[in-house]
């Protein structure tokens, strides 16, 4: 197997990790909105909270959209590399600015939302519930332009 081929076949395991991470986050989200608790407010985060039943769909979205957020970056890199650019030791920022140049809708302001948004996940904290919300329905909301990022990212 030559280079080529072994960086083909990477690039289709991010793609195919960050389909299974879009698939679970609309899973769990459509979960959420079915029970009525989409778009999201303190009060349905309280209620959340309380139930067995709806936490793991929190803890899902919090997994998944971290998870997701990460894939991208690793996928962005390879879609680049197929393209013949040599982005092994760019800094993300730079790697970004170049995909943008490809026509991938991307560019370093949307990167940094869409990492403070992994970022507040990561270290939520459970008082801080206007947090959450107001990351949570965000998330929500970039969903389907994480759709149309990913699918320009197809080869």
């Amino acid at each position: 197997m030559n280079n080529l081929e072994i960086h083909t076949l990477r690039h289709q395991k991010y793609l195919k990790e960050i389909e299974k991470h879009i698939k679970r986050l609309e899973y769990a989200f459509e979960q959420l909105k079915n029970q009525s608790y989409i778009p999201l407010t303190q009060e349905k985060v309280e209620k959340i909270l309380q139930s067995e039943e709806l936490i793991p769909f929190l803890d899902q979205i919090t997994y998944r959209y971290s998870k997701l957020q990460e894939t991208l970056g690793k996928l962005i890199r390879s879609y680049l590399y197929l393209k013949g650019e040599n982005v092994e030791n760019l800094p993300i920022i730079d790697v970004i600015n170049l995909a943008n140049k490809y026509g991938i809708d991307i560019d370093k302001e949307k990167w940094f939302e869409l990492r403070e948004l992994r970022n507040m996940l990561v270290h939520e904290y459970e008082d801080e519930k206007e947090k959450i919300v107001d990351t949570l329905n965000k998330i929500f909301k970039e969903l389907e332009f994480l759709k149309r990022i990913i699918n320009k990212l197809k080869l």
